[in-house]
């Protein structure tokens, strides 16, 4: 059940990512032709545009990443842990407590920087600094959540334990 939800978060969260990522490359790409074509010009928030939804689909990402536990590793250690499954798992398990602290500090202080940003306008229409930094609040409860599935597959596994028994 939770390996069903683990996959689940990661396949979603990325397809969201490759979305943005094609939005982004498909504005990008239209403001390119507009701006040839005279009396147009293109888009006068295509850049701010495409760095937010970068930013957006890389935190998005994150969360699915954390889901996964495809974060990045120190490969010694979990070669010299190899032989020794309750290592590996001691180790994913303080890798994703640290994971959780993190991400809980990365929502406390997003919020707090969203909320601040409320009056704060950007150049892309109708949107003010405080609903961009809204992403921060939101991918980090989705990586918590993640890392917090992450955490119970791994604390709940049996496969490797038994295999050396």
């Amino acid at each position: 059940m939770l390996t069903k939800i683990q996959k689940t978060m990661d396949t979603v969260t990325t397809a969201i990512g490759a979305v943005l990522l094609a939005v982004m490359f498909l504005v990008i790409m239209a403001n390119v032709v507009l701006r040839l074509i005279p009396n147009i010009g293109g888009f006068s928030w295509y850049m701010e545009f495409s760095q937010y939804a970068n930013v957006w689909a890389l935190l998005i990402g994150a969360a699915g990443i954390a889901a996964a536990g495809t974060n990045l590793r120190v490969e010694v250690i979990d070669a010299l842990l190899e032989r020794f499954p309750w290592g590996l798992k001691v180790t994913n398990v303080i890798m994703d407590v640290a994971l959780i602290v993190y991400y809980v500090i990365l929502t406390w202080s997003g919020y707090e920087l969203a909320t601040r940003a409320r009056q704060a306008v950007s150049t892309m229409p109708q949107f003010t600094m405080g609903q961009v930094y809204m992403i921060f609040p939101v991918a980090g409860v989705l990586c918590i959540i993640g890392a917090v599935i992450h955490l119970l597959v791994t604390v709940t596994e049996k496969k490797k334990e038994e295999e050396t028994v």
